[in-house]
């Protein structure tokens, strides 16, 4: 897709009184939009609209505007005026599509990249994008074809390749899965998602090994982020390293104290070690967290149902 700014090159002058102020408001409108000043932008966009309301570019611009700034029913209702006066305005398609998506309304997100589909049908973002939006509404045969296509427009195309697997995955087809998270990381090293899928399908396949070191890898790129250290205690728990496992689970609970997970799985751990005392901490924190996570009642029944020690 072309850069929001590279737009801004179609915006019609006049020779009327208005011509200066209109020309002045819109390239306002630009450098404090580039500037990320955008409610500034707002302004002037809307002030330039109000001389100008029938070009369809300036109604996008001020839609770009409103959608990065979290704005996004806005955003739309711009992105449409936009598009009513220019139907073959590409971007319009796809940032519309984009807003959509945003807010889960994945049906009105399919049909707005499928008219930018129809006017550009060799571009892979489209079918990118689609593919999201058919997965998101639970689509995936549409879902996977479209990743397909993205793939075939575009075979550089790293995280067509990272969400096609998930699709596999979801099939238990893992070796496939485990083709694609392989090409996606040769493509991109550094995408932080890919290592820790690919070390999710490694699991899957009771490669444990493989996939404690790409948890670590990811680690490496994002350590900051505890589910890769989550997932690496499921590893290791699975090789009978429980110290290390909790470990790591210590390590992402100091990472994100509010992250749930790393206290169910952690939890569970302590349970299955007999260490209940712990054990029930981490569920009662779960239940702080989520007051009707199943697991955490069940367990703490199990806890609670035990002999006193």
């Amino acid at each position: 897709m072309k850069p929001f700014y590279t737009i801004f090159i179609f915006i019609v002058f006049y020779s009327n009184v208005n011509a200066q102020t209109y020309q002045e408001l819109s390239k306002m409108g630009v450098q404090e939009y580039k500037a990320k000043n955008y409610e500034a932008a707002i302004k002037s966009f809307t002030a330039a609209i109000s001389i100008n309301a029938m070009d369809p570019v300036l109604w996008y611009n001020r839609g770009q505007a409103y959608y990065y700034s979290a704005q996004i029913n806005l955003a739309i209702s711009d992105y449409s005026r936009a598009l009513q006066l220019d139907p073959k305005l590409i971007n319009g398609w796809f940032q519309r599509g984009l807003s959509y998506n945003k807010i889960k309304e994945n049906t009105k997100a399919i049909a707005d990249y499928t008219a930018g589909i129809a006017l550009l049908p060799n571009d892979a973002q489209f079918y990118y994008n689609r593919a999201i939006a058919y997965f998101d509404r639970g689509d995936t045969a549409y879902s996977l074809t479209d990743y397909n296509k993205a793939i075939e427009l575009n075979a550089g195309y790293a995280k067509a390749y990272v969400n096609r697997a998930k699709i596999f995955y979801g099939r238990k087809q893992y070796r496939v899965a485990l083709a694609d998270i392989t090409n996606s990381l040769q493509l991109d090293a550094s995408n932080y998602e890919a290592w820790t899928n690919r070390g999710v399908i490694y699991n899957a396949l009771i490669r444990l090994d493989s996939a404690i070191a790409d948890f670590d890898k990811a680690i490496s790129i994002e350590p900051n982020k505890p589910k890769a250290y989550v997932d690496k205690s499921i590893s290791l728990n699975k090789k009978a390293l429980n110290d290390l496992a909790i470990a790591s689970l210590d390590k992402a609970i100091a990472v994100d104290a509010a992250y749930k997970p790393a206290y169910i799985m952690r939890g569970a751990i302590y349970f299955d070690i007999k260490n209940y005392t712990a054990s029930k901490k981490d569920m009662e924190k779960v239940l702080e967290l989520d007051p009707v996570n199943k697991f955490a009642v069940n367990l703490l029944g199990k806890i609670n149902a035990l002999p006193a020690q």
